[in-house]
């Protein structure tokens, strides 16, 4: 990324004059940033990493080699969608996407294969083809994903309202929700079917959104499902071009960003933000917008009596799963060892909800592995990087399971810690090669990243990266909206709403909406404009 677009923080810069503070440089925070930046306001991002951008950041090795910690695909991305329009928006149409073909997914389970291909249509023959005797379920399945996800737009526009219209009329958006969102993913499946395999299969991208069948919230995993039923897309160059080109868009508006600035408080007094505070400096603003997760946000920023009076209280929703990552270089390209663009999920069986709850230290990969190929997806990779390609290879991690190196520093665990990663190497190697032999020997480079990984550069103190769990109980906390009890104090980030880059931009659109209010029309006037060019 340019070093031009942000600046290290010290304490003795210039932060007069701030209109909005954004704590977090993730999808959120950017988008909100930038729709405020793009009508004059003035705004600065703050980031505790030394590279902005959440989880659209990628991180590079002095051998060239480039990986993704958090977008490993996108959906919505068609020419005509809404969701590309608002990103040509927060970029000026300069970030590119590639569509990964008219297979984006494909799920092992118990040794069989099934793809998942791009269109309703296609779907919908594939799976009928696997499952002949349940053409009426598969059709049943398709329509509730569709009415549920018209219900969930409602949803989450109702987090908008002020409190007076919320009660008066957001309660019916909520109600009628609920229908789906107060059930399981099991719950509902097994009201249009008893194949117990056909539902282990339309569950086989719970990785998505980070909990298994009989955990998961149907309204979430309707989201994810109708969010990549079109197909996959990825950003040409790299998942760190969503972030690198939407700040070209907000520093050249005005917004400043500052990296290695921890934000350790948010300074209030009475109910109203004063500003933030970064060690002993204090920086005055109008308004903070918080999008570091409501955890974050509310147990470590603000006061008793600030949690307090936001009636903030997660009761039995706990923070997403956590997960363990292999990197690998290797020194052939993809062409040449036919990596394909789709992404494999590896079920030993066909029991997903016990591989997830029974999984161990050293169990997980033999179980599950989720196995994405970035250089394969992205056309200008080998350009860049001329015969070699990229594999991230991914399963199951909890953070107890690393509690004997939590108080040590990132990259200074000791032998023990790296000796686990390393086995970690091994058992994820013997997955990768069973399904992609022709890998073998060519492995240059390798890196094992855990939940403490995540903890270190995210600061979510369980390593997860979906933050909250996306639970029944999820949709039912009433301060997940953006703007909050306290005047000048908003949320973004997917807690607000939901897993994902798309989830975070849309909680970005809704904060910047919230703040706006009736100003905003202009905004959506623009995206829709820059759509029909």
């Amino acid at each position: 990324m340019v070093n031009k677009l942000y600046r290290p923080y010290k304490p003795n810069l210039d932060f007069s004059g701030l209109d909005h503070i954004v704590i977090g440089s993730g999808m959120g925070g950017l988008t909100v940033a930038t729709w405020l930046a793009k009508v004059g306001k003035r705004v600065a991002i703050f980031e505790r990493h030394y590279v902005p951008g959440g989880f659209t950041h990628s991180f590079k090795r002095k051998d060239g080699f480039q990986w993704d910690v958090g977008v490993h695909y996108v959906g919505n991305m068609a020419k005509d969608s809404s969701l590309k329009g608002f990103f040509d928006f927060l970029t000026d149409g300069k970030l590119e996407w590639e569509s990964m073909g008219e297979v984006y997914d494909v799920a092992n389970i118990e040794g069989k294969e099934y793809l998942f291909k791009a269109g309703k249509e296609n779907f919908k023959k594939q799976f009928i083809t696997y499952f002949p005797k349940e053409e009426k379920a598969i059709d049943r399945y398709l329509s509730l994903i569709e009415q549920t996800n018209k219900r969930g737009s409602a949803f989450f526009f109702e987090k908008i309202f002020e409190p007076w219209f919320s009660k008066s009329v957001g309660w019916i958006f909520k109600k009628r929700y609920s229908k789906f969102s107060q059930k399981t993913t099991w719950e509902v499946l097994n009201e249009i079917t008893n194949n117990q395999q056909l539902i282990m299969v339309l569950c086989a991208q719970c990785g998505n959104y980070g909990l298994s069948p009989k955990k998961s919230s149907f309204a979430a995993h309707a989201m994810v499902i109708g969010h990549f039923l079109e197909g996959g897309y990825y950003p040409i160059g790299g998942a760190d071009q969503i972030c690198e080109k939407t700040l070209e868009v907000f520093t050249a508006h005005g917004g400043k960003v500052f990296i290695n600035a921890d934000v350790t408080k948010i300074v209030t007094k009475n109910n109203c933000v004063q500003g933030i505070q970064i060690g002993e400096k204090f920086i005055p603003c109008k308004s903070v917008i918080s999008n570091v997760g409501v955890n974050n946000t509310f147990n470590f920023l603000l006061s008793e009596a600030d949690k307090n009076f936001c009636d903030f209280n997660l009761k039995n929703v706990q923070p997403a799963s956590a997960h363990i990552c292999l990197y690998l270089g290797l020194n052939k390209s993809s062409e040449a060892l036919n990596l394909p663009k789709h992404n494999l999920w590896y079920y030993k069986h066909d029991g997903i909800d016990s591989i997830f709850e029974e999984a161990t230290l050293e169990n997980a990969p033999e179980n599950f592995a989720y196995i994405s190929f970035p250089s394969a997806k992205d056309p200008n990779w080998e350009t860049k990087n001329p015969g070699t390609a990229t594999i991230q290879a991914i399963s199951v991690g909890n953070m107890e399971w690393f509690d004997g190196y939590k108080d040590s520093k990132w990259m200074k665990r000791g032998d023990e810690y790296l000796q686990i990663k390393k086995n970690f190497e091994k058992e994820m190697l013997k997955v990768l090669y069973r399904f992609f032999p022709q890998i073998e020997g060519t492995v240059v480079a390798s890196e094992v990243s855990t939940p403490l990984s995540t903890e270190n550069f995210t600061n979510y103190k369980s390593g997860e990266i979906y933050g909250l769990a996306h639970t029944p109980e999820r949709f039912t906390l009433p301060f997940l909206r953006p703007k909050t009890k306290i005047k000048g104090l908003f949320l973004a980030g997917q807690d607000i709403t939901l897993v994902g880059v798309a989830g975070a931009m849309l909680s970005g659109l809704l904060c910047a909406t919230a703040i706006l209010k009736f100003r905003s029309w202009k905004i959506f006037k623009e995206v829709k404009a820059q759509k029909n060019q």
